[in-house]
């Protein structure tokens, strides 16, 4: 009896594991655009073109704000990937175990 190949299960762990690359290049891509971003754009008031105090701190917020939430975007990106990679062993395992038993 011949093996058994799960075409789906190998493609839905690969579409999977390509989301979260994906995820992870667009934060870090984003991250890119955050950390060439002069200070000086993100710390002035629009109308007076001047830094103020208000200005700053909103500034400040925004930044950490950011970089926490890219944080979150790269540890769920990692997981999503981590998740499909074991989805293909997990495939890849059942097939073994399956030509294993047909060869018996």
């Amino acid at each position: 009896m011949k093996a058994h190949r799960d075409w789906l299960g190998r493609t839905v762990a690969l579409l999977i594991t390509l989301l979260g690359v994906g995820l992870m290049v667009a934060c870090f891509y984003l991250a890119y655009q955050q950390f060439t971003t002069p200070p000086r754009e993100l710390m002035t008031n629009p109308h007076t073109n001047q830094p103020d105090l208000p200005s700053i701190a909103t500034g400040v917020w925004a930044s950490i704000r950011a970089i926490l939430l890219l944080l979150i975007m790269v540890i769920a990106g990692g997981m999503i990937a981590n998740r499909g990679v074991g989805l293909y062993l997990n495939v890849r395992r059942a097939e073994l175990d399956e030509r294993e038993r047909s060869a018996r």
